[in-house]
């Protein structure tokens, strides 16, 4: 398949650092793909051990030696939450007396979906300093570190209020809204990563020159945004 790219082209600043200057839409980008897929057995391995990189007592603060790697840790906390929740929910469905294969299909699907947006947001955020994908179309471009932070932020806040309305009776339906609100934290945290990567790297949101490629990377237009 034919890649099309748009690249929004910034125009040099001292204060960037050493995030990249280029912000660039890619179109069926199968490359991009397989950049991701070449990073499953590195993003396997962090999953496996968690806090390899960031203490659990180091992971809370508000500052940090590497924010890539506490952003990195938060995530594997997201995945194997993500895999406590399934489970518990899992547990409540059976103990309902739900079909056992389907119960064990939504797990697996969950565990799956859990394990897919912890690998992709440490390599959107941490591998291509703010990256943004919908289907076959992808944005890459700093200021979306900014963007994710906000969002998570305003995500895991929301969400640990919304886990109080979800306190009912019994150990399960304390233990799901226990679970929400710890995910919801989890949220946060990442947020904040995302943002003081964003800040360290140069804070950038200056109007980009606009650099229009072709499918074989050519230039077709250009002009200041």
């Amino acid at each position: 398949a034919s890649t099309t790219t748009t690249a929004l082209r910034k125009l040099p600043r001292s204060s960037v650092g050493n995030m990249t200057t280029t912000c660039t839409f890619h179109c069926m980008n199968v490359k991009l793909a397989q950049e991701w897929l070449r990073t499953c057995d590195e993003y396997a391995k962090y999953v496996q051990k968690p806090f390899s990189s960031v203490a659990p007592s180091q992971i809370w603060k508000c500052h940090q030696a590497n924010w890539g790697d506490a952003y990195k840790e938060w995530g594997v906390l997201q995945f194997w939450v993500g895999l406590i929740v399934a489970s518990v929910i899992a547990v409540v469905r059976v103990s309902d007396g739900k079909d056992v294969i389907k119960v064990a299909t939504d797990l697996s699907i969950r565990v799956l979906v859990a394990y897919v947006l912890a690998h992709f947001s440490w390599f959107a955020v941490v591998k291509k300093k703010g990256c943004f994908c919908c289907f076959i179309a992808c944005c890459e471009c700093p200021p979306i570190l900014l963007l994710w932070g906000v969002l998570n932020m305003a995500w895991g806040a929301l969400g640990v209020l919304d886990s109080l309305r979800g306190l009912g009776h019994g150990p399960f339906l304390y233990a799901l809204p226990l679970l929400q609100a710890v995910y919801s934290i989890i949220l946060f945290y990442s947020g904040l990563c995302c943002f003081k990567l964003w800040t360290q790297n140069g804070s950038d949101i200056s109007k980009p020159f606009l650099q229009m490629k072709g499918p074989e990377g050519e230039q077709v237009a250009g002009s200041k945004v």
